[in-house]
Parts: C-alpha cells; structure tokens; sequence
C-alpha cells in the first residue's frame, strides 16, 4: 500500500517541477520578446530622429503642417 502513495507523491512533485520549469521558461520568453520589442521601438525612433534632424527647416515646417492638418486640409 505504502508502494501506491509513494509513486503518487513522486509523480505529484514531478508534475509540479515540470509546471514550475514551463512557467518559469514561459516568463524568460515573454521577457525576451518584450526586450526585442522595446530595441526595435527604440530603432525606429532613433531613425525617425535622424530622418527630422536631416531635413532643412522648410522641409520640416512642410511635413508638420501635413502632419498636424492632414492632406486634405
């Protein structure tokens, strides 16, 4: 009898190390895509800034009224 909840015991903790390990490798993973996303992010506005840095002032005056006012106004 002894034999059956020993087995259930180690099986009981087996599963709960195996859930805790995907848990625990689930978080590393959305930490990791969050990091990605957060570099790119960053890129994008870098590049942008480099983009509005570049332009002459007429230029930039052109493009924010098109921005603020939109094309059809």
């Amino acid at each position: 009898m002894m034999d059956w909840v020993y087995a259930a015991l180690v099986g009981i903790i087996g599963f709960v190390a195996i859930w805790f390990s995907g848990r625990r490798s689930g978080i590393s993973d959305v930490k990791h895509k969050q990091a990605e996303a957060r570099i790119e992010a960053e890129k994008m506005a870098q590049e942008i800034e480099n983009e509005v840095e570049a332009l002459d002032r007429d230029a930039l005056k052109s493009r924010a009224r098109r921005w603020l006012r939109g094309p059809n106004r």
